[in-house]
Protein backbone atom coordinates (compact mmCIF):
# COMPACT_ATOMS: atom_id res chain seq x y z
CA UNK A 1 0.00 0.00 0.00
CA UNK A 2 1.51 3.36 -1.01
CA UNK A 3 2.27 5.76 1.74
CA UNK A 4 1.24 9.34 1.30
CA UNK A 5 2.27 12.13 3.60
CA UNK A 6 -0.25 13.15 6.13
CA UNK A 7 -2.05 16.45 5.69
CA UNK A 8 -0.06 17.94 8.58
CA UNK A 9 3.32 17.26 6.93
CA UNK A 10 5.00 19.97 4.92
CA UNK A 11 5.59 19.12 1.32
CA UNK A 12 7.55 20.85 -1.35
CA UNK A 13 5.56 22.06 -4.31
CA UNK A 14 6.70 20.87 -7.68
CA UNK A 15 6.94 23.30 -10.57
CA UNK A 16 4.06 23.12 -12.94
CA UNK A 17 4.57 22.70 -16.61
CA UNK A 18 1.51 24.72 -17.50
CA UNK A 19 2.12 28.44 -18.05
CA UNK A 20 -1.03 29.50 -16.22
CA UNK A 21 0.04 27.73 -13.06
CA UNK A 22 3.66 28.86 -13.26
CA UNK A 23 5.06 30.99 -10.48
CA UNK A 24 7.29 32.92 -12.79
CA UNK A 25 5.40 36.13 -13.30
CA UNK A 26 8.72 37.92 -13.44
CA UNK A 27 11.66 36.90 -15.61
CA UNK A 28 14.31 34.93 -13.73
CA UNK A 29 17.13 37.05 -12.35
CA UNK A 30 20.32 37.20 -14.33
CA UNK A 31 23.18 35.51 -12.56
CA UNK A 32 26.61 37.09 -12.68
CA UNK A 33 29.49 34.70 -12.59
CA UNK A 34 31.88 37.12 -10.88
CA UNK A 35 30.12 40.12 -9.45
CA UNK A 36 32.58 42.86 -8.49
CA UNK A 37 32.78 43.73 -4.83
CA UNK A 38 31.75 47.27 -3.99
CA UNK A 39 34.74 49.63 -3.62
CA UNK A 40 37.12 47.04 -4.99
CA UNK A 41 40.16 48.25 -6.83
CA UNK A 42 42.02 46.55 -9.57
CA UNK A 43 45.12 44.73 -8.46
CA UNK A 44 47.25 46.29 -11.19
CA UNK A 45 48.55 49.70 -10.17
CA UNK A 46 47.55 52.48 -12.47
CA UNK A 47 50.01 54.87 -14.01
CA UNK A 48 48.74 57.66 -11.74
CA UNK A 49 49.19 55.45 -8.69
CA UNK A 50 52.80 54.57 -9.47
CA UNK A 51 53.74 58.13 -10.45
CA UNK A 52 52.11 59.47 -7.29
CA UNK A 53 54.04 56.97 -5.16
CA UNK A 54 57.29 57.92 -6.87
CA UNK A 55 56.58 61.63 -6.32
CA UNK A 56 55.86 61.07 -2.65
CA UNK A 57 59.08 59.15 -2.09
CA UNK A 58 61.06 61.76 -4.05
CA UNK A 59 59.44 64.48 -1.93
CA UNK A 60 60.62 62.77 1.23
CA UNK A 61 64.19 62.73 -0.09
CA UNK A 62 63.89 66.38 -1.14
CA UNK A 63 62.72 67.26 2.36
CA UNK A 64 65.75 65.58 3.91
CA UNK A 65 68.07 67.46 1.55
CA UNK A 66 66.28 70.75 2.23
CA UNK A 67 66.63 70.48 6.01
CA UNK A 68 70.30 69.54 5.85
CA UNK A 69 71.52 72.42 3.69
CA UNK A 70 68.68 74.91 4.39
CA UNK A 71 69.02 76.29 0.86
CA UNK A 72 66.09 74.60 -0.87
CA UNK A 73 63.42 75.00 1.82
CA UNK A 74 61.20 77.31 -0.24
CA UNK A 75 61.55 75.15 -3.35
CA UNK A 76 60.61 72.09 -1.34
CA UNK A 77 57.63 73.83 0.24
CA UNK A 78 56.15 74.77 -3.14
CA UNK A 79 56.88 71.31 -4.60
CA UNK A 80 55.36 69.56 -1.55
CA UNK A 81 52.20 71.66 -1.77
CA UNK A 82 51.67 70.55 -5.39
CA UNK A 83 52.50 66.89 -4.65
CA UNK A 84 50.27 66.73 -1.57
CA UNK A 85 47.37 68.39 -3.43
CA UNK A 86 47.70 65.96 -6.34
CA UNK A 87 47.91 62.92 -4.02
CA UNK A 88 44.90 64.14 -2.03
CA UNK A 89 42.81 64.53 -5.18
CA UNK A 90 43.78 61.03 -6.36
CA UNK A 91 43.01 59.63 -2.90
CA UNK A 92 39.58 61.26 -2.80
CA UNK A 93 38.84 59.95 -6.29
CA UNK A 94 39.77 56.42 -5.15
CA UNK A 95 42.60 56.07 -7.66
CA UNK A 96 45.36 55.19 -5.20
CA UNK A 97 46.17 51.66 -4.16
CA UNK A 98 46.35 50.74 -0.50
CA UNK A 99 50.16 50.65 -0.64
CA UNK A 100 50.31 54.16 -2.08
CA UNK A 101 47.84 55.41 0.51
CA UNK A 102 50.13 54.06 3.22
CA UNK A 103 53.14 55.72 1.56
CA UNK A 104 51.20 59.00 1.40
CA UNK A 105 50.26 58.79 5.07
CA UNK A 106 53.78 57.78 6.16
CA UNK A 107 55.58 60.48 4.17
CA UNK A 108 53.09 63.15 5.26
CA UNK A 109 53.44 62.12 8.89
CA UNK A 110 57.24 62.07 8.78
CA UNK A 111 57.43 65.48 7.16
CA UNK A 112 54.93 66.87 9.65
CA UNK A 113 56.74 65.48 12.71
CA UNK A 114 60.21 66.61 11.60
CA UNK A 115 59.05 70.05 10.44
CA UNK A 116 57.09 70.63 13.64
CA UNK A 117 60.03 69.60 15.82
CA UNK A 118 62.48 71.74 13.83
CA UNK A 119 60.16 74.71 14.11
CA UNK A 120 59.88 74.24 17.88
CA UNK A 121 63.67 73.94 18.21
CA UNK A 122 64.21 77.07 16.11
CA UNK A 123 61.77 78.95 18.35
CA UNK A 124 63.63 77.73 21.45
CA UNK A 125 67.01 78.68 19.94
CA UNK A 126 65.72 82.14 19.05
CA UNK A 127 64.40 82.56 22.59
CA UNK A 128 67.73 81.49 24.09
CA UNK A 129 69.63 83.84 21.76
CA UNK A 130 67.34 86.75 22.63
CA UNK A 131 67.71 86.05 26.36
CA UNK A 132 71.51 85.80 26.05
CA UNK A 133 71.64 89.08 24.14
CA UNK A 134 69.47 90.80 26.74
CA UNK A 135 71.61 89.38 29.59
CA UNK A 136 74.84 90.51 27.89
CA UNK A 137 73.45 94.00 27.30
CA UNK A 138 72.29 94.33 30.90
CA UNK A 139 75.68 93.11 32.18
CA UNK A 140 77.57 95.57 29.99
CA UNK A 141 75.28 98.40 31.08
CA UNK A 142 75.84 97.48 34.72
CA UNK A 143 79.63 97.47 34.25
CA UNK A 144 79.63 100.80 32.49
CA UNK A 145 82.98 102.05 31.22
CA UNK A 146 84.96 99.42 33.15
CA UNK A 147 83.46 96.57 31.13
CA UNK A 148 86.26 96.56 28.54
CA UNK A 149 89.27 97.23 30.77
CA UNK A 150 91.70 94.57 31.91
CA UNK A 151 91.37 93.40 35.52
CA UNK A 152 94.96 92.08 35.81
CA UNK A 153 97.75 94.37 36.96
CA UNK A 154 100.19 95.31 34.21
CA UNK A 155 103.16 93.66 35.95
CA UNK A 156 101.40 90.27 36.14
CA UNK A 157 100.46 90.37 32.46
CA UNK A 158 104.08 91.03 31.38
CA UNK A 159 105.73 88.38 33.57
CA UNK A 160 106.56 84.95 32.07
CA UNK A 161 104.60 81.93 33.27
CA UNK A 162 105.84 80.30 36.46
CA UNK A 163 107.71 77.03 36.14
CA UNK A 164 106.03 74.00 37.60
CA UNK A 165 107.49 72.52 40.76
CA UNK A 166 109.40 69.28 40.22
CA UNK A 167 107.49 66.05 40.66
CA UNK A 168 108.50 64.33 43.90
CA UNK A 169 110.19 60.97 43.47
CA UNK A 170 107.94 57.99 43.78
CA UNK A 171 108.67 56.11 47.03
CA UNK A 172 106.44 53.29 45.87
CA UNK A 173 108.89 52.35 43.12
CA UNK A 174 111.38 51.09 45.70
CA UNK A 175 108.70 49.30 47.65
CA UNK A 176 107.22 47.52 44.65
CA UNK A 177 110.51 46.51 43.00
CA UNK A 178 110.65 42.97 44.48
CA UNK A 179 107.09 42.26 43.43
CA UNK A 180 107.70 43.53 39.91
CA UNK A 181 110.81 41.37 39.68
CA UNK A 182 108.88 38.28 40.85
CA UNK A 183 106.09 38.97 38.33
CA UNK A 184 108.58 39.24 35.47
CA UNK A 185 110.32 36.03 36.55
CA UNK A 186 106.98 34.18 36.70
CA UNK A 187 105.35 35.82 33.70
CA UNK A 188 104.08 32.51 32.24
CA UNK A 189 102.12 31.71 35.41
CA UNK A 190 101.83 34.89 37.50
CA UNK A 191 99.85 33.37 40.39
CA UNK A 192 101.26 32.62 43.77
CA UNK A 193 101.61 28.99 44.66
CA UNK A 194 101.17 27.64 48.18
CA UNK A 195 104.94 27.62 48.62
CA UNK A 196 105.26 31.28 47.57
CA UNK A 197 102.56 32.43 49.95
Amino acid sequence: MPRFPSSNARTRTQPSSSPSLSHSALPPPRKRLCAPMPYSRSTLPSELDSSCRAELLASEQSFMRAITNRAGEEDFASQWAVTAHRATQALEAGLLSTATQEVFWTVSRRIHVVATRLSALEDQAAGIADKGLADAQSFLEAQGSTAFTSRQPASAADSPPRPRPPVPSQPTDLLLAPYRRWFLDHFAFPYLTAADK
